[in-house]
Order: C-alpha cells, then structure tokens, then sequence
C-alpha cells in the first residue's frame, strides 16, 4: 500500500489532485487508516494511469468519470489511447513540419502557397467522444470487419470526413471477404520479406483499393486502420490466423504504403 505522498511523487502528480480525484469518486483509496491516510493499492495506482492517459488525450474529469463508469475495460481502453496518441502525435508532427516550412519562407525569401500555410491546421482533433471506450459486446470477423470498416474509419479519420460510398450488396461482400482474406494469406507468405518489399506492397496497393470500393478510402484512414489492426484484440485475433504475428506485420506495410500515397 502506498501513502498519498508516495502516490503523488510516483505518478507526478500533486496531493491536491489526489484528495480531488476521491472528493468526486474517480479514483477512491483502497483504504483509509484510522488516522484518516489515504492508502492505495497497485490497482488503484493503474487506474490512475488510465485517468492520466484520458486527461492527456483531452478528456475533461466528467468525462472521464462517465468513461469510468460506463463498461470501462483497461485492455481495450489501452487501445483506444494507442490510437488516439497516434492521431495527436500524427497532428503534431504535421505542425512542426508547418512550422519549419514557415521559419524556412523568412530565412529563404520563398513563399509557401496558402494551401500549404494552412495544411496543417485542417487536420482535425479526435474528439473527445465517450462512445470511442465502449467495447462492443460482439466478436469481429473478417468480414464483419470490413461491414463496419465505415464505423471504425469514421472514429478514426484525422483530416476532412469522406462521403460514404452506396451500400454494397451481399454478393460483393462476399467477394469482398474472400479478396481480403487471400490478400491476409498472401502477406502472411511474404512476412520474411521486409515491409516496404516490391511484392508486400503490391498487395498492399490491392488491399487499399479493396477497401476503397467498400468506403472512400484515404492515405490517412489506411494507416489508422493499420493501427486498428495491430492493436485492437478484435481484428489482431482473426488477421492473426493467417499468421502468427501478421497484424503487426500488415500495420508496418500499411503504413509504408500510406506514406507513398501522402507523399506521391
């Protein structure tokens, strides 16, 4: 057990936070001693890691309390934060580039067009969204995986929102579904080549364009689905049966491919 001093100085945190985070019932002590000390276990300290997480990602503390208290699974949460974290490191990597450029127009004389002054800015936040923690209570196939691919890009995209193509019909679902998973087999065979192979990415050209007749795919969606892949126990699993590993194998050739695509 560890004292409210001990706590603080480990999470880097104030005291102060601590005694507001049990004044509002977000973060309880596991016991309180006779003499009124706050006492807290190493379950509590990783839910403190949870809230810190949540707090970094924008969330205010009501927020984060009705997150809590909804369902809250921390595996599939750590997930979201994965994700999440991406996106904003994404958004902050753009800006710098952004501002390097703008430093470089003073220093150099040459002017940036106005598209590219304002580039960076279009790339929206990830909104603070509670219904993101929600685990779903359904298993995902593959092909329902790419039935709800609309969904899951929808949460995730970081620039401008794409229109929805029609819905598809069941016949094309199914070759849908047969196409990917012959595409999951085929980088499965390839996974001793490195991700930026010639034929690696012929199938990730393939996959691409086999989303894009799903849902208006773009270079951006595609790496966030990458992520997706890799980190939520839902798609890993079943991409994972075509072979050991193959999700985060797909995530690196992904993004390899969505890079050639942002910066073509």
């Amino acid at each position: 057990m560890y004292k409210v001093q001990e706590v603080a100085r480990i999470a880097g945190v104030s005291v102060r936070t601590l005694h507001h985070y049990d004044s509002i019932d977000l973060m309880k002590p596991s016991n309180k001693g006779s003499n009124r000390y706050r006492y807290y276990s190493d379950e509590d300290l990783k839910l403190l890691q949870q809230i810190l997480f949540l707090k970094e990602l924008g969330f205010s503390l009501k927020k984060i309390q009705e997150i809590i208290k909804n369902g809250y699974e921390a595996e599939y949460a750590m997930a979201r934060h994965i994700e999440l974290l991406e996106q904003k490191k994404f958004r902050i990597e753009q800006l710098i580039d952004n501002a390097r450029m703008t430093q470089n127009e003073f220093s150099s004389g040459e002017p940036l067009s106005n598209e590219q002054r304002f580039a960076a800015f279009s790339i929206r936040h990830t909104p603070d969204r509670i219904d993101l923690y929600q685990k779903p209570e359904i298993e995902v196939s593959v092909k329902g995986d790419l039935e709800n691919i609309k969904d899951e890009t929808s949460m995730l995209e970081a620039s401008s929102p794409q229109a929805a193509k029609p819905e598809k019909e069941a016949e094309d679902l199914e070759e849908i579904d047969r196409e990917a998973n012959r595409i999951y087999s085929a980088v499965a065979g390839l996974m001793n080549l490195p991700a930026d192979a010639p034929e690696v990415q012929e199938e990730m050209a393939a996959y691409y364009h086999l989303l894009d007749r799903f849902y208006e795919c773009t270079p951006n969606m595609f790496r966030n689905l990458a992520n997706l892949y890799a980190n939520d126990s839902r798609f890993s699993r079943t991409i994972d049966q075509h072979g050991d590993g193959l999700s985060n194998y797909l995530k690196d050739a992904m993004h390899v491919h969505a890079n050639a695509l942002q910066h073509a």
